[in-house]
């Protein structure tokens, strides 16, 4: 017997492609409300807002897919702004996150709350975050980690609204990093335990979480990476005009033709001398 027309299957194998987030933004919301959702908000703040706080400058700009999730209420920093990709977000303006409408090189830090695992352009998010941020600015990205038990649960077929979207590894995204000259610290993670919708459930898995965090185990549930973007510095070549032997200073030629005029003009004195 034939498969019945519009059941679907129990896992996805083909590729799907990923809604713009602005359509997915509310679902989103409304999941990161849910017992498992706040359970993975509460451990994000908790590791994201110490390494916050450790960032100064004048300006932070912090985006994210969960309302009412402040990542910089603890940060030194006096102007700090929000963006959002919808309506509902709860920021100061609703943007596109591909074309930030901010000037280059204007933000000291920019917080990333899963914008590369929901939009249909992680690649272009990433690469407008770092164009506004200033030299020697810092970028704080949290995701979700694929190879995890949340990262399985992802792989199911279901209208849950975090099983959507791309999976990346951290270090897929640290190497988009690089070559958009940010550099990557070590990679802090989190949530280890089952991935259950049940806050009474999720406090008997607590013993996962220590183990996780006593061994480092590299399956966390989610990973924050904290960049700083890295400036090409001049070296300057100090001269010693002071010492026996004086710097040699000779024309350079501007052009080729110019080059060669001066090497036939050479050739031509020598010539006359040897007569």
């Amino acid at each position: 017997m034939g498969r019945k027309a519009g059941r679907k299957p129990l896992f996805y194998r083909g590729k799907v492609q990923t809604p713009p987030l602005a359509q997915s933004c509310a679902s989103l919301g409304d999941w990161f409300e849910s017992a498992l959702g706040q359970e993975i908000l509460t451990q994000q703040l908790a590791l994201a807002q110490p390494l916050v706080e450790g960032l100064f400058g004048y300006h932070l700009m912090q985006a994210s897919v969960a309302r009412q999730v402040d990542f910089a209420a603890c940060s030194r920093i006096n102007h700090r702004f929000r963006l959002s990709p919808c309506k509902d977000g709860g920021g100061a303006a609703l943007v596109e996150f591909e074309q930030l409408p901010l000037p280059s090189e204007s933000i000291d830090v920019a917080v990333l709350h899963h914008l590369l695992d929901f939009s249909p352009h992680p690649h272009q998010v990433l690469r407008e975050a770092a164009r506004v941020l200033i030299p020697g600015g810092h970028m704080v990205l949290i995701g979700f980690n694929p190879f995890s038990l949340l990262g399985l649960s992802r792989i199911f077929r279901s209208s849950s609204a975090y099983q959507s979207g791309n999976q990346l590894r951290a270090a897929r995204v640290a190497d988009w990093m690089n070559l958009l000259d940010l550099q990557a610290e070590p990679v802090e993670r989190g949530f280890f335990r089952l991935p259950l919708q049940h806050s009474d459930l999720l406090a008997k898995t607590a013993w996962m979480e220590r183990m996780g965090n006593r061994w480092h185990l590299p399956c966390g549930g989610f990973y924050i990476i904290v960049a700083r973007k890295e400036v090409a510095r001049m070296r300057t070549i100090k001269l010693n005009w002071h010492g026996d032997k004086k710097p040699v200073l000779s024309a350079v030629p501007s052009s080729p033709r110019v080059a060669a005029n001066s090497r036939h003009r050479s050739r031509d004195q020598s010539r006359h001398k040897k007569r």
